[in-house]
């Protein structure tokens, strides 16, 4: 029943609260989509949580999604939104434990401070010149910088060719290069 008629229609019936489409359509839609997450994060039980949650969401609010006209793609852009969202939370919880476990701090509070300063000043630049980037580019360099994804990985989040990800990042990286603020982050760096 993997057509995408079907799927439709077995997605109709579901909107309606029909519970036992819906077991229908987990069954046919779970598969993949448990693929499609563990290659992203490479973890059985927390892809197995991600897809459940988003199953529950789905049901909780099919009166509100309404008529979705290739529900196999629906699914696995949804399911691709909510990996990349726990991909942040999970790295976000792990800077703040790093940045709170600091026991022998041997710096004064006024090179403490010059950091602070320094490291926000080149965020502020870097920010100002990826937001600069067309949308995809942007995404790309997030997920292979900020979220330290492989080519491979980005390739499968994204949905397009793996060369086509070394494309992008490789256009960004000429972009960015050509900006005039660069030999500022270099200073900065330094």
């Amino acid at each position: 029943m993997n057509s995408s008629s079907n799927l439709c229609e077995l997605w109709a019936v579901v909107s309606e609260g029909n519970q036992h489409a819906f077991s229908l359509l987990h069954k046919n839609l779970y598969p993949d989509l448990y693929c499609y997450i563990y290659r992203m994060i490479d973890d059985e039980e927390t892809a197995d949580d991600i897809l459940q949650e988003l199953f529950v969401k789905v049901w909780s609010k099919r009166e509100q999604i309404g008529v979705i006209r290739n529900v196999r793609a629906y699914f696995f852009t949804a399911a691709r939104s909510m990996t990349i969202n726990h991909i942040r939370k999970v790295k976000h919880e792990q800077i703040r434990l790093n940045e709170s476990h600091f026991p022998f701090q041997t710096s004064s509070d006024e090179q403490l401070m010059i950091t602070k300063e320094n490291t926000a000043e080149l965020k502020n630049r870097i920010g100002e010149t990826l937001n600069q980037l067309p949308a995809r580019q942007k995404e790309i360099i997030y997920l292979k910088y900020f979220e330290n994804m492989d080519y491979q990985k980005i390739a499968l989040v994204t949905g397009i060719k793996y060369q086509s990800v070394i494309n992008h990042v490789y256009r960004a990286f000429e972009t960015l290069r050509a900006d005039p603020a660069q030999k500022k982050y270099q200073e900065l760096l330094a």
